[in-house]
């Protein structure tokens, strides 16, 4: 709903933003989030508005175990429709819970597990919770 409030027709939207990281030694806490104000411009709604919130957490842990390492925790909710003139906004809230760990096979080599959960995917509880495991590898020249 977030992508497309008002269906396939022409929108506009103002997008305000914040973020912030602060970085205490091998410790980083980020966190950003979003507001959209989007309008209608053509078809049955034009001139309709929408609010669109998003919003995460951040906590990173490096050196942890080895060099090079990194440990991260990401909470927040993907974009969702709070208010829509003449719709309806998303029926609950989806959640974001990720875990990640970097790990340093060598200079230019890393690994990083990682493993996130999304409850209520498109912010409908009548959605089952979805569960992914990740394996990234990542080559530096």
């Amino acid at each position: 709903n977030a992508f497309r409030p008002f269906g396939s027709v022409a929108t506009s939207g103002n997008h305000f933003g914040l973020q912030t990281s602060i970085n205490f030694n091998q410790v980083t806490l980020s966190a950003w989030g979003g507001y959209v104000s989007a309008e209608a411009k053509d078809g049955p709604n034009e001139g309709n508005k929408a609010d669109i919130w998003n919003w995460l957490v951040l906590l990173g842990v490096e050196d942890l175990g080895a060099e090079g390492d990194q440990l991260g925790f990401i909470f927040g909710m993907p974009p969702k429709l709070t208010d829509i003139d003449n719709g309806t906004s998303d029926p609950s809230t989806s959640l974001h819970f990720e875990t990640l760990y970097r790990y340093p096979l060598s200079n230019n080599i890393n690994i990083t597990p990682g493993f996130l959960v999304i409850t209520n995917p498109n912010h409908d509880d009548n959605n089952d919770t979805v569960w992914i495991g990740t394996v990234r590898t990542t080559f530096k020249f």
